[in-house]
């Protein structure tokens, strides 16, 4: 991949100072390539920084308004850091409109060139193999079995990912016959056996 002539200016917002140090210890290994940078609050325009990766823990409990704030009030492109056993906060942050994201599995290198891309507005490489890929369930499916894995009820999933209740119902059906249950509990259980957080 070719480079960009100056190194790409990143924020990082993450509420766990271990992700934050974390990711701040592997981007300082390319310091031609990014510059890590702060900005004053969540609450800035971000001005003169050109990608903010956004972990998406902060999205934990439904708590959007940060998340709001960047997207619409700041100069930055959002790329989204997401657990891969919370599929439901990735699903969330995508449907507020980011526009990128990066799973906590990549490595320093891997992530370096994502951030180089999304700055740039090229499409990111591919993601490691997700939760319940291996099971054949869609993206869609796994957002929804992680959010029936959390005890949200079905209205709450049809607000969640603003999908009708008829179309939900085909996704739960789907997902059941592939992951091999009949019971909300069952799948629940399958849920927890193959990696999905458990119910907060």
């Amino acid at each position: 991949m070719e480079h960009p002539a100056a190194p790409v200016r990143v924020a990082i917002i993450s509420r766990q100072e271990v992700v934050a140090r974390g990711l701040v210890a592997m981007l300082s290994d390319y310091p031609d390539r990014v510059v890590v940078t702060s900005i004053p609050s969540t609450r800035s325009r971000a001005k003169r920084v050109q990608v903010i990766l956004y972990d998406t823990i902060g999205l934990h409990h439904h708590n959007v308004s940060e998340l709001e704030h960047l997207l619409h009030n700041t100069e930055a492109r959002v790329l989204i850091f997401s657990r891969d056993m919370r599929p439901d906060l990735r699903a969330l942050a995508l449907g507020m409109g980011c526009e990128g994201w990066i799973s906590m599995t990549t490595r320093s290198k891997e992530l370096v060139e994502a951030i180089e891309l999304f700055a740039r507005g090229l499409p990111l490489p591919d993601q490691p193999l997700y939760l319940g890929e291996q099971a054949g369930l869609s993206q869609r499916e796994v957002e929804v079995l992680a959010l029936i894995a959390q005890g949200l009820s079905n209205a709450q999933i049809t607000e969640r990912l603003v999908l009708s209740a008829n179309t939900l119902k085909t996704h739960v059906r789907n997902l059941y016959r592939k992951i091999g249950v009949r019971t909300r509990s069952q799948a629940v259980g399958w849920a927890m056996r193959n990696g999905f957080a458990p119910p907060d």
